[in-house]
């Protein structure tokens, strides 16, 4: 248990019309100068923009006969994923036409008995499942309502994914939202969808305590369990859970899976989760707390070789209930203030919550020290932890909160700690020369030909094998501070 202690795209296509009355851009009408058809694609009558210039090219039918003329087997490595990259952009005004279009005809519908069924309409003629077409007929509507996303959207600077979190994300009144919007639309290129959404669900919770309070209580009541049919004699289980709730059952069974691995340790970590869900929701294997139960971060005992072959030697496991951390200001857990808590495997939620969590007679609190300009972490009390190793790992934890590979969100407390390269490290300070780092991306840094760098800000830098640099900047664990901009 964490407590934070207070110390105190690309631009517009200048080419682009917009829709009367639909807040939607759309294309140029016709091709535009320098351009012929012959019949098939729109090409130019040009040299081809090399791949690396490709992102300065205005998302439009430009863009697609640039694209359509490449010649993929004679690019290298980094062009190809510039080309993918514009790609992606055109499919992006895709969509900002698709929107267009759907918003024409809910304007037309408005008011009359067929407004219910345009989803409907939708998934019909699209071969789609409904709550696609719901979202894409949401879309269509948040769209009108914030031009800026729908601009964003027509030029590349966003994707369908990103604009659905922004535009329906949390239950934020327009204002608020549009202000939110364009803070996040210069950086939001380089963020993630669910990044996207925590920062719109903490600026949702610190505008609106009392109501975030009384929606999650009507959520709650509609939790629920679900089981799906897949291919291979397979199944998908689901559960819909409050978060605190979703964070402790995984916890558990992750625990569990380091007991069942600690016994096969060939079992992938998927499995043994698997494995480890129905054996505990079976009765097959049991979960107590041990006297000697040791807490911190990893929430996972690791005693290495000889307590594994103790455990091999008393039959089945005995496992421990996981660990569940969550970052919450000092004033917060003293009532003075309802700010957002940070659920470590989750994100922002609720003050209630996370005071509900701070409560539980077994929880450890470990006070964080926070720089109070940027909230990122300067110092960690040592108190409940042991020297050595396991301080380390506790810093690391709590410091990157999550894998520090750009847009990777498994949890710091299941990642590895990893020293970097050296000579890769800028400055001085709290674990400078470690990261948290996932399996996957350990793999790309030892096997794959990424390097990893840290700078003395707290950042992290992946260049590619092609050289390529990927910014990800220090977590913010102060629940007071906002996220810095992506840069």
């Amino acid at each position: 248990m964490f407590e934070s202690d207070g110390v105190a795209g690309h631009a517009a296509d200048p080419t682009v019309s917009r829709s009367p009355g639909s807040g939607v851009a759309s294309a140029p009408a016709a091709p535009e100068p320098g351009l012929v058809r012959d019949n098939g694609p729109v090409r130019r009558e040009r040299d081809a923009v090399p791949p690396v210039l490709l992102d300065r090219e205005p998302a439009g039918a430009g863009l697609a006969a640039e694209l359509s003329a490449v010649d993929e087997a004679a690019l290298g490595d980094d062009d190809l994923v510039e080309v993918l990259a514009a790609w992606d952009r055109l499919a992006s005004w895709a969509e900002a036409g698709a929107a267009r279009a759907l918003a024409a005809l809910l304007g037309r519908t408005a008011g009359t008995a067929r407004d219910e069924f345009v989803a409907d309409e939708v998934a019909a003629r699209l071969g789609a499942d409904r709550a696609d077409a719901a979202r894409r007929v949401a879309l269509a509507r948040g769209v009108v309502r914030l031009p800026e996303v729908a601009e964003a959207l027509a030029t590349g600077a966003v994707d369908r994914g990103k604009a659905e979190a922004l535009l329906l994300t949390g239950t934020l009144p327009d204002d608020v939202r549009r202000a939110e919007v364009r803070a996040l639309l210069p950086q939001a290129g380089r963020l993630t969808p669910q990044e996207v959404r925590e920062r719109l669900r903490r600026a949702e919770l610190a505008r609106d305590p009392d109501g975030a309070r009384a929606r999650h209580h009507d959520a709650r009541e509609a939790r629920s369990v679900r089981i799906e049919a897949v291919d291979d004699t397979m199944a998908r289980l689901t559960a819909e859970l409050p978060a605190d709730d979703a964070v402790r059952v995984f916890s558990a069974v992750d625990a569990a899976a380091d007991a069942l691995r600690e016994h096969r340790e060939s079992r992938p970590p998927d499995a043994a989760r698997a494995d480890a869900l129905v054996g505990v929701l079976t009765g097959r294997l049991r979960v107590e707390a041990p006297p000697d139960r040791e807490r911190h971060p990893g929430g996972a005992d690791r005693g290495g070789a000889a307590r594994r072959a103790g455990a091999a030697a008393a039959g089945p496991p005995v496992v421990r209930p996981g660990d569940v951390h969550v970052t919450v200001a000092a004033s917060t857990l003293l009532g003075s203030d309802d700010l957002p808590a940070i659920l470590a495997g989750h994100g922002p939620v609720p003050a209630p919550m996370a005071r509900a969590l701070a409560g539980d007679p077994d929880a450890v609190w470990q006070r964080l020290f926070t720089d109070p300009g940027t909230g990122e972490l300067v110092d960690l009390a040592p108190q409940g932890y042991r020297p050595g190793a396991e301080l380390r790992r506790a810093v690391v934890a709590a410091r990157d909160a999550t894998c520090t590979f750009p847009g990777c969100r498994v949890p710091a407390e299941r990642a590895d700690v990893d020293l970097v390269a050296e000579g890769a490290v800028t400055g001085a300070g709290l674990g400078v020369g470690l990261h948290a780092v996932c399996a996957t991306h350990r793999r790309a840094a030892s096997h794959g030909g990424w390097q990893v760098a840290r700078e003395a800000t707290g950042a992290t830098v992946w260049t590619t094998p092609t050289g390529r640099r990927h910014r990800r900047a220090a977590a913010v664990v102060d629940p007071r501070c906002v996220p810095p901009s992506v840069t």
